[in-house]
């Protein structure tokens, strides 16, 4: 897993093509003003979702992991926490579904909280279960862009 923040994108190119036309989509308006939705850029090989949401309670959260895909997701206004672990030792709550690239897990401790507010992004690459959307001290409207960006060329 990897954290910044947006204006530090280019240190992170070297991680591959496919990472690096992800974080460019980050700092194109079209991209950053869209409505709610998904949006596909390379087919199945690249996509973003646009979303707006009030974070949530830690305790209404759960871990997922993706396998075929890697996340990035960006901040575009608000702010809020991300618990992350390790898939090691993580019970599955709902099991892998190929068609939405998800497997779903129990909360556990120890985890990592990230923070995340307007202008940072995160990397969470197959293996980084990650817990999103958890609120602070009180729900926060949040915006939020997430590129999937795929491991494999998918055709």
């Amino acid at each position: 897993m990897i954290t910044d923040r947006l204006k530090n994108a280019e240190i992170y190119y070297g991680l591959g093509e496919r990472i690096k036309r992800g974080l460019l989509l980050l700092k194109d308006s079209a991209v950053i003003n869209s409505a709610p939705g998904r949006y596909e850029v390379e087919g199945k090989d690249m996509y973003y979702n646009s979303d707006s949401y009030q974070t949530m309670p830690a305790g209404q959260g759960r871990f997922e992991a993706h396998r075929r895909y890697i996340d990035i997701q960006y901040i575009v206004s608000g702010r809020e926490w991300i618990g992350v672990s390790g898939l090691e030792g993580l019970k599955v709550q709902t099991p892998y579904n190929p068609a939405e690239d998800v497997e779903f897990y129990h909360q556990a401790e120890p985890m990592s909280r990230v923070v995340l507010s307007a202008g940072d992004f995160a990397i969470f690459r197959p293996g980084d279960a990650h817990m999103p959307c958890r609120m602070f001290d009180r729900p926060e409207q949040v915006r939020k862009i997430v590129v999937k960006v795929s491991v494999e060329p998918v055709g």
